[in-house]
């Protein structure tokens, strides 16, 4: 999402349009895992285990929670995919004879959805005022697209590391 968002702002269509024709092929040849009644989110789910499967990290995904109609398709999507492709990325610079995995749970706690996705890593993270930050280029816009899903649904979140361990934990 946030490369696409990019090409878009720099006018760059046909990277675009290359970027989401790739996305289709990848959804078209991967096995499609009901985690929950959500098509939309099964499919993003799906598509971003099967990517991180492809880079040798285990992953491991729980979706408990059973409400999610009062959010718009595009919110949910866009805060699991960069969710999830913010922890691929960092498992992917850990050394392929470690050992890279990627935790998701979902559940629901007093009419709300909560998030918790926790990836191992080798770079220590950036934070400023306690959110992560990437002066890499082309990074650092997913992370304020999760937030602003999860503020825009009054929700509260947190990141975190611990033990080689980041967190992102959200309730909306």
């Amino acid at each position: 999402m946030t490369f696409l968002q990019n090409c878009i702002a720099e006018n760059k269509r046909d990277q675009a349009l290359e970027y989401i024709h790739q996305i289709c092929t990848d959804i078209d040849n991967s096995c499609v895992i009901k985690y929950c009644k959500n098509e939309a989110l099964n499919l993003i789910l799906s598509s971003y285990a099967d990517q991180a499967k492809e880079s040798g990290i285990d992953v491991r995904i729980s979706v408990t929670a059973t409400n999610f109609t009062r959010f718009q398709i595009t919110d949910l999507c866009s805060l699991f995919a960069n969710a999830l492709e913010n922890a691929i990325h960092a498992c992917e610079k850990i050394p392929t004879s470690e050992k890279r995995y990627i935790t998701l749970k979902v559940f629901e706690k007093n009419d709300r959805i909560c998030i918790n996705i926790a990836n191992n890593y080798i770079q220590n993270p950036v934070f400023e005022n306690e959110i992560p930050t990437s002066h890499e280029a082309n990074h650092g816009i997913g992370v304020r697209s999760m937030i602003s899903v999860v503020e825009k649904y009054h929700g509260v979140y947190g990141f975190f590391t611990e033990n080689k361990e980041f967190r992102f934990q959200a309730s909306l």
